[in-house]
């Protein structure tokens, strides 16, 4: 172990550099060439470890990564992450890679190209010591960001993970050094109310206000949050009207939908199909629309509890507590819980504020997460 843990250690500056390289590349949803140059970049290195790698690349959308090596043994781990930053073209350009005493700056550092990294070299360390008893399967995707809109990745996260005995997903580290057991599923759904119009001076009476029926249901709509089973609801965008001198015949709401639980997911659209069929305004009509799951929950499973033991203990012989936390944001781990694989999420960087400009990421943490990615693969 010792030696291992040393060769970790002496990869720091590589790391950094190679961070480096990744964050000053523009890999956002508005820029699929930028994330095709970062999967050619991560598959680069994991060929150079003897991986069989393939790039699935979606024309004008994005690239996937898939990477394979056989080990000698009969385990398999899978280890994922994305490759794709929430930030537009230029971004890279505007705040390079930038070096702040023991943090680093720029877009993605932390979300998730740290992560990326520090899979990278925690498996290079591993083969360098002559490591090689495990069946090791990567599955980067190139547009987690904004749920995979024009890809199929949650059918190649399930597919991948089927019969795997343990799958790291390098998220960011959750609340300090914490990782997480569980994560919730996500929705955005949208209820779509249709009225009648009229002229509001002389004929206010013959309209049926589609504005006004949908202020009714977004209040019904809030009080289903239920935070004591991780249950809630955010009406966040809402469009409706044309001028103000005429009753709205069209109004709708884009609603954030999150839940821990499969059952409880189906409970919150069954609960928004009743709140649809229910007018207060006679004449509107409501329909619940786009009910495409971005992100199916990442229950709590006793597969996920006993995989977090193995890294929980490998923290201790690093001198690490390291915590299981649930947390609200979604994640990949999902489709891989869904498959049955016992799976941790947040094995990634320290550090904070993701998805802003002042996102940044501890550089002493890329050898602390390293160690203790290296040692729980070696665990399995």
């Amino acid at each position: 172990m010792e030696q291992l843990l040393k060769r970790i250690e002496a990869k720091h500056d590589k790391m950094v550099s190679f961070l480096e390289t990744l964050v000053n590349i523009d890999s956002g949803n508005d820029c699929p060439e930028g994330v095709a140059k970062v999967a050619r970049i991560v598959g680069g290195k994991l060929q150079e470890m003897k991986f069989d790698v393939e790039y699935l690349d979606y024309p004008g959308a994005c690239t996937h990564l898939l990477a394979h090596k056989k080990g000698t043994g009969d385990k398999e781990v899978m280890i994922i992450g994305h490759m794709d930053t929430l930030f537009p073209v230029g971004t890279a350009a505007a705040r390079p890679f930038t070096i702040r005493d023991d943090k680093a700056y720029g877009p993605g550092v932390l979300d998730m190209k740290g992560g990326i990294t520090i899979a990278l070299f925690a498996l290079e360390a591993l083969y360098e010591s002559g490591w090689n008893d495990k069946n090791v399967t990567i599955l980067f995707a190139g547009d987690e960001e904004f749920a995979h809109p024009k890809t199929n990745a949650p059918e190649l996260f399930e597919q991948h993970a089927r019969g795997k005995d343990a799958v790291f997903n390098m998220e960011t580290a959750s609340a300090g050094r914490a990782v997480l057991v569980g994560r919730k599923g996500n929705i955005h759904p949208e209820l779509i109310v249709r009225g009648i119009s009229a002229h509001a001076g002389a004929d206010l009476d013959k309209g049926a206000s589609a504005i006004v029926e949908l202020a009714h249901k977004i209040i019904a709509v809030n009080n289903l949050t239920d935070f004591s089973r991780g249950l809630t609801f955010n009406c966040g965008v809402i469009k409706g009207g044309t001028v103000a001198n005429a009753v709205a015949d069209y109004a709708s709401v884009v609603i954030d939908m999150r839940y821990l639980t499969v059952a409880d997911g189906e409970y919150g659209i069954d609960s928004l199909r009743k709140i649809a069929a229910q007018s207060v305004i006679p004449g509107t009509t409501t329909e619940v629309a786009n009910l495409r799951e971005r992100f199916t929950p990442m229950e709590v499973t006793e597969g996920n509890l006993k995989l977090y033991e193995i890294v929980k203990e490998q923290g201790r012989k690093l001198g690490l507590d390291i915590e299981k936390k649930v947390g609200g944001g979604a994640s990949d781990a999902g489709w891989t819980v869904r498959a049955g694989a016992p799976s941790i999420c947040s094995m990634g960087a320290l550090g904070a504020l993701n998805h802003s400009e002042r996102e940044y990421i501890v550089l002493s943490g890329l050898v602390e997460r390293a160690k203790l990615l290296a040692l729980s693969v070696d665990a399995v």
